[in-house]
């Protein structure tokens, strides 16, 4: 009897593992820009248009709005988004502008290729961080 007992815990720790396993390395899904540099994305263009500005205005969430509809974009968090499929393919949209291409997610390391190019990513508790071009980007669901 003790021997079943212990069976059936190990068989339930070990499926309970499986899912919690699944859950935090499954990529699939849409991920939208979360933060840049450390700041959300409101904040991030606040300062970006402070700086390209007198530096006495105090730039508002209707100011950032405005530049961003400027750029083609109509809400911040379409500012950049990545749907990755469980079949390897991505779509990337940034600035308005959308490109398709391939992923693979070895460990913690993520590598989208679009157009011939990689970008190395990390994928980890679920968020995926982008160094590039002098800008941390942080995306999550």
């Amino acid at each position: 009897m003790m021997k079943r007992i212990i069976s059936l815990t190990l068989v339930v720790l070990m499926i309970a593992a499986m899912f919690v396993g699944c859950g935090s390395s499954s990529l699939e899904g849409t991920y939208k820009i979360k933060s840049i540099n450390g700041k959300d994305v409101m904040s991030f263009f606040r300062e970006q248009i402070a700086e390209s500005g007198e530096e006495d205005t105090e730039i508002t969430d209707a100011d950032v709005e405005s530049f961003l509809k400027m750029m083609g974009i109509e809400n911040v968090d379409e500012f950049v988004t990545i749907t990755f499929a469980s079949d390897g393919t991505l779509k990337a949209s940034a600035i308005g502008e959308e490109e398709t291409g391939t992923w693979t997610l070895d460990g913690e390391k993520l590598t989208m290729t679009i157009d011939g190019d990689d970008q190395t990513a990390t994928f980890k508790n679920g968020e995926i961080t982008v160094d590039m071009e002098g800008m941390n980007m942080v995306l999550g669901k």
